[in-house]
């Protein structure tokens, strides 16, 4: 913000809270800050996005990151694929960032980082922004800034792409729009609106969760731009803003409607079934209280991902301090209850979306993971400055109780407070960026595919068609979890026939290029002899058990003394097979509900004969050579 545009709102400022005074010593540091303020922000910025630059240089596409790669190669860009509900999330700007990403750097860490980092600093400096514009040039913003920068709450959207790319544009859109909503309380400017509903949109296209901003921008309407009883405020909201109520109503109503119709996904019915207790005790005290004060010091590692896990005491100090803040507050100035509802109306919204789509699957833990409350360190920052500063041009604000001992009002202390809250917390984040980075092993997977891929003697390299580990990409995602999916980078390198003989692999957990075995979960029936016999018109192997479904795959063994073309029917499936004389291996997709595998088509001379035959799902079974 312009200095020029600070002096023109300097006439609706109320009076300022600390009476002119004589100068003392040690105070010109304050004042020092106060003159070079936005360099020392930037700074504070560009000091976080080095962290997360090296975090993000360790870490690498996990899991969703997958999937996201997998529907941009191989689906249409159309608005089926922007508009697909993914997880109950809709959110087309994502999906086609994804797309252009996957277009020119699939499996390129690199860009996809820089444009979480490039993200990273928008919010970072947006936030800058708006609170120099709501509290002036004072060094407590300095304060704020520093630790809505180092909280872990949005530190595994930082780094984690799929997380990212949804939660990070709403941190834009929050800190932005607010910035322009509360210009237009001021001014009741309409570029103001406009501009604020503009960012609250582009927030919306990345993430729904967005629409909690139209009540952040309702309670600081009513909050510090109203005054009087709550109908009061109601009425003089209406009578002074109403062209706003009604364009953030219906661009509100308009996305709800949308969002109903393509994202929806779940019953918010189901919160009945969820138990809140242990949920709002994980969420609020195990999670987010620690974390306020530089936690949670400890992480529960869950695959790749980490819980926090903090100690008893830290809990209890930690709520401790925040109650002690909050109380501090109250005693000391007017109109402080108000600052705390952004956070309280967040952490509800949050509660209830957790308990309607999250925790009837995973459980009450699922709150322990800061990604289902990012916005609680801008909501935090928010509120504290709220409660001890006033807002410049506001209707109503804080103000000093008469007579109140403000012990704990001094800059160098606010100053080493916060230098040890951004210490804590940075240790916080070490700890998790470290476990994040040695827990994900979707980069040496991923690169020794491609290696063995590369490098295989046989081109293309036959594949069975299946999904990569569980562990980089469950297979609810089906087929966006399967090798023809996932590696369309490689479909140069790569068939995926459904019928082969000798030559037929699969990747182990490790990416290795395996040769394929199929454990019985149906065989032959027992006989003598060779085994089944080629000869007459056709020759029919029974199984020990029906089948049925698909998905199946069958390895037959046999012996020839020469060459033979043969037809297979497994159920459904029809193939037809040429046999090279010798001891081989045949393999064949089987479908439908059968209890017996035909042969037919072949050379009853050529001296072949089954020696035995087993249904079942493939699995790696030896190394290629």
């Amino acid at each position: 913000m312009s200095q020029p545009e600070l002096e023109q709102r300097a006439p609706d400022a109320p009076a300022p809270l600390h009476p002119p005074a004589t100068r003392r010593a040690g105070s010109e540091w304050p004042e020092r800050v106060t003159r070079h303020l936005v360099p020392y922000g930037v700074a504070l910025v560009v000091l976080q996005l080095v962290f997360r630059g090296w975090a993000l240089s360790g870490s690498w596409f996990y899991f969703d990151d997958l999937a996201f790669m997998s529907r941009a190669m191989n689906e249409p860009l159309d608005a089926s694929y922007l508009l697909e509900s993914y997880g109950g999330h809709l959110m087309p700007g994502a999906f086609l960032t994804v797309r252009v990403l996957t277009e020119v750097a699939v499996y390129s860490w690199a860009p996809w980082a820089v444009v979480l980092l490039a993200l990273q600093a928008l919010a970072g400096l947006g936030m800058l922004r708006l609170l120099v514009s709501l509290f002036g040039r004072r060094p407590m913003v300095l304060a704020l800034l520093a630790a809505y920068l180092a909280y872990v709450f949005t530190l595994s959207a930082g780094i984690w792409f799929a997380a990212g790319i949804n939660q990070l544009p709403m941190q834009v859109a929050l800190v932005f729009g607010l910035h322009a909503h509360v210009d237009h309380l001021r001014h009741r400017r309409v570029r103001s609106l406009v501009v604020c509903l503009l960012w609250t949109v582009l927030g919306l296209l990345f993430y729904e969760k967005t629409l909690l901003v139209f009540g952040v921008y309702a309670l600081v309407t009513l909050g510090w731009f109203s005054r009087g009883r709550t109908p009061d405020r109601l009425r003089h909201v209406w009578d002074t803003y109403r062209p706003a109520v009604l364009a953030h109503a219906a661009v509100g109503a308009v996305y709800l409607a949308a969002y109903v119709h393509w994202g929806l996904d779940f019953s918010p019915g189901s919160t009945n079934a969820v138990p809140w207790s242990p949920l709002a005790y994980n969420l609020l005290g195990v999670a987010l209280a620690p974390a306020l004060v530089g936690g949670p010091f400890q992480w529960q590692p869950i695959a790749v991902g980490s819980f926090a896990d903090p100690a008893q005491v830290t809990i209890l100090v930690s709520w401790v301090l925040v109650l002690g803040l909050g109380a501090y507050a109250y005693l000391t100035r007017t109109r402080t209850k108000r600052a705390w509802s952004l956070l309280g109306y967040t952490l509800f919204c949050n509660l209830v979306l957790l308990a309607s789509a999250r925790a009837n699957i995973v459980g009450p833990d699922i709150a322990r993971e800061y990604r289902y409350q990012t916005e609680s360190a801008a909501m935090f920052v928010l509120g504290v400055g709220l409660a001890f500063l006033p807002v410049v041009g506001a209707t109503e604000t804080v103000a000093h109780r008469e007579g109140a001992v403000r012990t704990f009002d001094d800059a160098r202390l606010v100053a080493a407070v916060t230098a040890v809250i951004c210490v804590a917390a940075t240790y916080s984040s070490v700890r998790y960026v470290d476990l994040w980075q040695d827990r994900n092993s979707s980069r040496a997977y991923v690169e020794e595919v491609e290696k063995q891929v590369r490098s295989a003697p046989t081109q293309p390299v036959p594949l069975v068609d299946t999904g990569i580990p569980q562990t980089l990409l469950w297979a609810y995602r089906h087929p966006e979890n399967y090798y023809s999916h996932v590696f369309r980078n490689l479909d140069d390198r790569t068939s995926f026939p459904t019928e082969a003989v000798d030559d037929l692999f699969m990747f182990d957990d490790a990416g290795r290029l395996v040769g394929v075995g199929v454990p019985p979960t149906r065989s032959n029936e027992e006989t003598g002899g060779c085994g089944y016999a080629l000869d007459g018109d056709a020759t029919e192997v029974p199984l020990n058990g029906p089948v049925f479904g698909d998905g199946w795959w069958i390895e037959l063994d046999y012996e020839a003394t020469r060459d033979t073309q043969v037809r297979i029917v497994a159920g459904d499936e029809v193939h037809d097979l040429a046999l090279p004389a010798g001891t081989h291996r045949a393999f064949v997709t089987a479908r439908g509900e059968f209890d017996a595998v035909r042969l037919s088509g072949y050379d009853a001379g050529a001296g072949a004969c089954v020696t035995s035959l087993t249904l079942g799902l493939p699995e790696p079974e030896r190394a290629a050579s």
